[in-house]
């Protein structure tokens, strides 16, 4: 009678001691050994989890893993081990897809948008559609070099009248940026006291701080935590509000100015196309989730680049006299930089290089296997999150000399050239992605930058307040979020004698 229970259970017990030691003798990669369930949830501060990375880094090699709440998560900490992966196939195509997401989910209509979505027909469709655009209003026309001059003409107008004064250059900066960006999307600047300026500003500084991979972790395994009387469920809250507000004076502005064209208005024009099969492809969720990764991109980015060498400069005199040399000797001290001076004004080139690099403000980028493959010979599962960490990848000591050192000589040959895209110490740089999920934006945000720092250094010299220490930038102690940020400060701007 009792013959099919115990069969039973010896059948149970043999195949649960099979899978405990099939389990135990499965190929990992090394990494922290957290608690039970949990993982190692409760052993870094959220809204610094690159820091953590880092130190992990030092201690489990350059590719490693962890578990939170029983999901595995494979770190990538060195350039060899991310162009392994995102650019050879089947993994580029396999792990170019995005792990679920609190944002993506919640703040991004569940991945309308491109960044948080993963590859499918509609994502691609969207992407390519995104890059078109940045191109016919970006940096493929020369109308779009000629508003960044015009916003730069103002700006310097805006320093002149300071008088040397010492003063935070982050509002200057800030209108500078937005300026941009709403020319983009609308073909229209309303100015730093405009309602769409506050709103972008508020709206982006909310969105830093909720795109913290980290924060974005915990709301991601407990999405209650929303509902709760939390700081970041107020910030969430107010970030709907602010999507609202945006979005409301978007279209009212566009109303208004009907005879100026942007981003915006070809998205919008859009919407009334269909596919083959008669459907709407790309709906006003669409545009609004794309505008949102076009205003945060756009901003947060250029904004802890421009500001961060700002403060770098400062600190280094002799390497901007260097530069305003180079400058003067391309573009002599009347006629205003062009980006087609890029070309010669290679140690401009180079310090942007080294701001990039030396910040690595774009800390950690996740993406995820859409279905299991090997990873450098280990196993591994679908939908099993894949870390790129810039912050480690750029800060490798086994790659970069002097990792926390700003070097921009580390980017040209012995002739004080410009190393070419193709040098290994050029190939180590990932700032901007790799592979199919590559930044679509870079050469727009690289023209905007170069534009900005030939134009003001032609202009003027950054100097120490004179009755105030100037910190030197670390990269370590920058503003958390998901795009790293300078710490407040003050400077002066000293024109030039020409």
């Amino acid at each position: 009678m009792c013959t099919v229970p115990l069969i039973s259970f010896f059948i149970i017990t043999i195949l649960s001691f099979w899978l405990l030691k099939r389990w135990r003798n499965r190929k990992t990669f090394p990494g922290p050994v957290g608690k039970p369930f949990v993982g190692v949830l409760f052993d870094f501060d959220l809204t610094t989890l690159h820091l953590k990375l880092y130190e992990w880094s030092q201690q489990h090699g350059n590719v490693f893993e962890f578990a939170v709440m029983g999901q595995r998560f494979i770190v990538l900490n060195c350039s060899d081990a991310a162009r392994e992966i995102f650019l050879k196939e089947p993994n580029a195509s396999i792990a170019a897809a995005r792990p679920s997401t609190f944002f993506g989910k919640y703040l991004q209509e569940n991945y309308e948008d491109v960044f948080f979505a993963s590859p499918d027909s509609k994502w691609t469709k969207r992407r390519k559609l995104v890059h078109r655009l940045l191109h016919a209003y970006g940096e493929d026309l020369v109308n779009n070099e000629h508003q960044i001059k015009q916003n730069l003409v103002g700006l310097i107008k805006e320093i002149q009248n300071l008088h040397d004064q010492c003063f935070d250059p982050r509002s200057n900066v800030e209108e500078f940026i937005l300026n941009g960006i709403e020319n983009l999307m609308t073909g229209n600047c309303t100015g730093r006291d405009s309602e769409m300026h506050r709103i972008m500003k508020q709206f982006d500084h909310i969105s830093n701080d909720l795109g913290n991979v980290g924060i974005d972790m915990l709301y991601s395994f407990f999405p209650f935590l929303r509902f709760l009387p939390l700081s970041y469920s107020q910030k969430i809250k107010e970030w709907f509000k602010l999507k609202q507000q945006f979005i409301g004076t978007l279209e009212k502005q566009a109303v208004h100015d009907a005879g100026k064209k942007g981003i915006y208005h070809s998205l919008k024009k859009i919407t009334q196309e269909k596919d083959s099969h008669g459907q709407q492809w790309f709906t006003d969720v669409n545009v609004h989730c794309l505008l949102i990764n076009v205003v945060t991109g756009g901003y947060l980015t250029t904004r802890g680049a421009l500001l961060s060498l700002i403060q770098i400069l400062a600190k280094r005199p002799e390497l901007q006299r260097a530069m305003q040399d180079e400058i003067d000797s391309v573009t002599g001290t009347t006629r205003e930089p062009a980006l087609a001076d890029r070309h010669q004004c290679h140690l401009v080139e180079a310090v942007t290089l080294e701001t990039l690099r030396y910040i690595s403000h774009g800390v950690i980028t996740p993406h995820c296997t859409s279905q299991a493959t090997e990873i450098l010979g280990v196993p591994v599962g679908k939908n099993t999150p894949i870390l790129l960490n810039f912050w480690t990848i750029h800060h490798n000591a086994e790659e970069w000399q002097e990792p926390f050192s700003f070097r921009p000589e580390r980017f040209l040959d012995k002739d004080g050239s410009l190393l070419p895209s193709t040098d290994p110490v050029r190939k180590r740089m990932i700032v901007f992605g790799l592979g199919k999920r590559s930044c679509v934006g870079e050469a727009f945000a690289r023209a905007r930058m170069f534009l900005f720092v030939a134009t003001v250094l032609q202009s003027f010299t950054i100097t120490e307040p004179d009755d105030a220490d100037l910190s030197d930038l670390l990269p370590r102690e920058m503003e958390t979020g998901h795009i790293l940020q300078p710490k407040p400060y003050k400077v002066r701007f000293i024109l030039r004698e020409k």
